[in-house]
């Protein structure tokens, strides 16, 4: 599910700015090297700055989780490969990776916050926009325990409700995690291990990848706590884009 940055305060003060916050001056800023398309979508970099500041203390007592800035479309057929970011200002310059999702770690820069940087994204306004996501930590060897998934849950849906989205998530349980993968991945698999050590393959379908508005086509591996014993593990024998979360 999205987060709620002061998602309305913001975007109303950046759509404030004066178009001079945009200009690119050829002889005082440094060459852009991301192609961008022009009239390009734009964030502005104190506000995501401020935003990625105030969701710190939700993380530091959830250690299985994490928070990111994300691109979102506004439309699920917009693609979301190719999605480049560029930090530009006076003096910086800073390509900024966007992962397959469009989450990306925002550099906390002071020198790009003084200069008023902005957020460049390769593509034209209106089809994409800048927010930010909460969601579940993957674990490089691929394991996951299932009492850690059911805290990961929870932990989640705390600090969405922490931050903004109290109202919305009343009376909502976690449900269970999903796994998220490629549309076009042919190969992932997504295996229960019980306490024996038997394992049982989960179902791979197509689904969305997080809670709240569709953001594109994937497929996804749901681990519903209901369905499988407390104890046990899930093995992710294929890196996942993300885990999501599910509520009821």
């Amino acid at each position: 599910m999205p987060i709620r940055p002061l998602t309305a305060y913001l975007l109303l003060i950046a759509a404030a700015l004066p178009c001079s916050a945009m200009a690119a001056d050829a002889t005082t800023l440094p060459r852009v090297v991301v192609p961008a398309a022009r009239d390009a979508e734009w964030y502005s970099y104190r506000h995501a700055y401020k935003a990625a500041r105030f969701f710190e203390p939700f993380l530091k007592t959830r250690p299985l989780i994490q928070a990111h800035m994300q691109i979102r479309p506004n439309s699920p057929d917009e693609p979301m490969d190719g999605l480049q970011v560029l930090l530009v200002g006076e003096s910086v310059n800073v390509v900024i990776p966007v992962d397959a999702l469009g989450r990306a770690t925002l550099p906390m820069l002071k020198q790009a916050y003084d200069e008023d940087a902005v957020l460049r994204l390769n593509r034209q306004k209106g089809h994409y926009r800048f927010s930010g996501r909460y969601s579940i930590r993957e674990r490089e060897d691929g394991v996951y325990n299932a009492a850690d998934l059911r805290e990961a849950c929870g932990q989640l849906l705390s600090a969405q409700r922490e931050s903004g989205y109290r109202l919305r998530l009343i009376g909502k349980k976690c449900a269970g995690v999903k796994f998220v993968y490629a549309l076009d991945d042919s190969t992932p698999t997504v295996l229960h291990s019980d306490a024996a050590g038997m394992r049982t393959p989960l179902a791979i379908h197509p689904g969305a990848p997080f809670e709240g508005p569709p953001m594109g086509k994937y497929r996804v591996a749901e681990y519903r706590f209901a369905d499988w014993p407390e104890q046990g593990q899930v093995l992710t024998v294929s890196r996942p884009l993300a885990i999501g979360t599910l509520y009821e």
